[in-house]
This record gives C-alpha cells, sequence and structure tokens, in this order.
C-alpha cells in the first residue's frame, strides 16, 4: 500500500522506519537535529513533500547509484560495483520547513563498508540534483 502523510511519525529521536517497497527493505528515515523543525510541528504540507519524495524513488534511485558507481571509479578506481554491492540505508531530511527540499541519502557499499557513500540530493518538481557526494557523512552533515 502506498504512504500516506499520517504515516509519518517521527519518535523521540527524530527517527521513523519506512518500507520502500521498490527497494523491498525498511530504510531509516531520520530528521535532522540540526534543523528548527525538529522542534516544531510539522505541517502537513511538509511531511507531504517527504512522503512524495519517498514515492518518487523511481526518478532518483538509478541515478544516484549511477552517481555511488562514479565516485567508487574515482575515489577507489573501481570500476564493476553491481547494484547488489549498494544499499540505501538511511534517508535524512536536511531542509527546513520553508525551505526547497534537500535530502541526505546514505549508501553503505561493499568495497568500503566502513565509509559507506553519502550523497545530498536537492528535489525540485521530479528534477533531482545531486549537491554533494562523498563518504556516508555526507548524508547528514
Amino acid at each position: 500500500r502506498t504512504m500516506k502523510v499520517c504515516d509519518l511519525q517521527f519518535d523521540e529521536d527524530l527517527e521513523t522506519s519506512v518500507f520502500i517497497s521498490a527497494l523491498k527493505k525498511k530504510v531509516r528515515l531520520v530528521l535532522s537535529d540540526d534543523l528548527e523543525a525538529s522542534e516544531q510541528q510539522l505541517s502537513e504540507e511538509y511531511k507531504q513533500k517527504i512522503v512524495q519524495f519517498l514515492e518518487e524513488i523511481s526518478i532518483w534511485y538509478n541515478k544516484t547509484i549511477d552517481a555511488v558507481k562514479q565516485y567508487a571509479d574515482g575515489k577507489y578506481g573501481i570500476n564493476d560495483v553491481s547494484d547488489t554491492g549498494i544499499e540505501l540505508m538511511a534517508i535524512f531530511i536536511l531542509f527546513e520547513q520553508d525551505e526547497p527540499d534537500l535530502f541526505g541519502l546514505s549508501y553503505r557499499i561493499e568495497f568500503d563498508v566502513e565509509h559507506g557513500c553519502g550523497i545530498k540530493l536537492k528535489g525540485n518538481d521530479q528534477q533531482f540534483e545531486i549537491v554533494e557526494i562523498g563518504c556516508a557523512d555526507v548524508a547528514f552533515c
């Protein structure tokens, strides 16, 4: 079933887990504690942006996987990473309620499990733009 805005309930650690059917797995969804939003009542509109981002995974996921592969090639000289070697672990919400969408994506990568890979992704009417890529910290710093 599709996720609804009312399903979005963050716990006291500002986290929840969401089942992403496209990936057949649960992923951590984290509201950055650097945000003023973390202390505010979240508007329906804000939650809707988050739900919409999750629903649009088919648009941004392959783009980010390709970016992780390029990162692997550039940083480690590895050019034969399979899709199964890259796993989305967490999505960080990095934007205030009155700001444009910005999400952090944290990937587990088989060739560097310790550091992983992080991507910052700007969302804008289905035009997703990668603004930064690096080790997993990039996803939430």
